[in-house]
């Protein structure tokens, strides 16, 4: 019954996500082309494929090194990946090339999604993380494909909420054959709301399982060499300003300190720039080498996919969507660098990872701007103190790989 109502709602709602995605057309531009793929026009498949859906950049690396792992013993299966947003379809391209078909994924109407398995013909869906989607759900298991959950994520609060609409929610946990959830905590979440203690299997966090990539030195910023860099990555709206307000704070007490902001969302880059110039800070801009300069206090990350290299040249990180209510973002990449990791107070999306790192040393939880500031103008001070809360983060790290394997072996029976 509910699943029906949601339906309604979706269907009357439709007009309104077709704007949606036409003014978002305009900013960035791809948005524009792939409006027939959210109905569910696709190419159709001349074989069975294999169906990952990812919503973005992060769900994107999980399932691109899935993928590679499969390839590597089964070179001929035919794979499609669907992703939400353009950030994730960049990844898929740069990670996998024509190794993969792309599409963007189908909106949840119950046409929409009879039309794309027509066409793509998949023998099995793998969702990254938690895309729970009804109709998508349904009509898979109607069609008696099995839909496998990897790198399973459930958040205390997103189980709560999932609580008070049960009837769907062990609707939807009944189409999955297997959850393979990230640890015992979120496999306790899945099972509250439906899903059967056979089908939850803990396989730990894909992400863990990232490969530390190979740099030249200062390769992201060379005219930076022997500056001390600290990084507030992956910035939400109302986070930029007490970055730069921390930034302003740590100068005055390290003249020489250097900061990269990386904004999470690229259509946010140019206001961002505003706001640097506003604040009476020197800036330079990645995308813009004619604009680099050894003097700048401020570097622009305003290109994608290079959030790595950008790590690489820091000394200290802060993880954005943590002084925002957004739940934090994921602390893996700069911890695999060995790179001390500081956040704010809003984690919940991510607290059992943030909980490991700060328990080991390895992370640190600031509650505001002048907080952030006082922690990292005494890890510049003392580079001793930030290189083993590097080498501690890296310690979790390594404790807690081989999840990429078992993943595998799950989604291999069901190939």
């Amino acid at each position: 019954m509910l699943r029906y109502l949601y339906t309604l709602l979706y269907i009357l709602a439709a007009p309104l996500l077709c704007v949606r995605w036409v003014y978002k057309s305009f900013k960035p531009p791809q948005y524009r082309e792939p409006l027939r793929e959210r109905f569910g026009i696709v190419s159709k498949e001349s074989s069975e494929s294999i169906w990952f859906h990812a919503v973005s950049m992060g769900e994107s690396n999980a399932a691109i090194a899935i993928i590679k792992s499969l390839l590597d013993k089964f070179p001929d299966l035919n794979i499609i990946v669907t992703t939400t947003t353009p950030t994730g379809a960049r990844q898929i391209h740069n990670g996998l090339g024509d190794k993969v078909k792309h599409h963007y994924s189908p909106c949840d109407l119950p046409g929409t999604i009879k039309r794309f398995i027509r066409r793509a013909r998949p023998k099995l869906l793998v969702i990254m993380e938690t895309e729970l989607w009804p109709n998508w759900l349904h009509h898979l298991k109607s069609s008696q494909i099995p839909v496998i959950l990897a790198n399973g994520r459930l958040s205390e609060r997103s189980a709560q909420k999932y609580e008070k609409i049960c009837s769907l929610s062990k609707e939807m946990m009944d189409a999955f054959v297997k959850v393979l959830a990230v640890n015992n905590q979120d496999a306790e979440r899945f099972q509250r709301i439906g899903l059967t203690s056979d089908k939850a299997i803990v396989t730990g966090n894909i992400k863990f399982d990232i490969n530390i990539p190979q740099f030249s030195d200062h390769e992201y910023y060379p005219v930076w060499k022997g500056r001390t860099v600290w990084i507030a990555a992956s910035t939400h709206k109302g986070e930029d300003e007490l970055v730069l307000k921390a930034h302003q704070l740590i100068c005055e007490q390290v003249p020489e300190a250097c900061l990269i902001l990386v904004p999470r969302h690229p259509e946010r880059f140019e206001s961002v720039a505003r706001l640097i110039s506003d604040s009476g800070l020197s800036m330079a801009r990645r995308s813009q080498p004619d604009s680099w300069d050894e003097g700048a206090q401020v570097l622009l990350g305003d290109t994608m996919g290079e959030m790595m290299k950008a790590f690489n040249i820091s000394d200290i990180t802060w993880v954005g969507g943590s002084f925002a209510e957004i739940g934090g973002h994921n602390p893996i990449e700069p911890a695999v660098l060995a790179k001390p990791v500081l956040t704010g107070p809003y984690i919940f999306n991510f607290n059992e990872i943030f909980g490991e790192l700060i328990a080991a040393g390895g992370a640190q939880m600031v509650q505001n701007e002048s907080e952030l500031a006082d922690k990292i103008v005494e890890l510049m001070k003392t580079p001793e103190l930030a290189h083993g809360m590097g080498q501690k983060a890296l310690q979790v790290i390594e404790r807690n790989r081989g999840a990429l394997d078992k993943t595998v072996s799950v989604i291999e029976q069901y190939l």
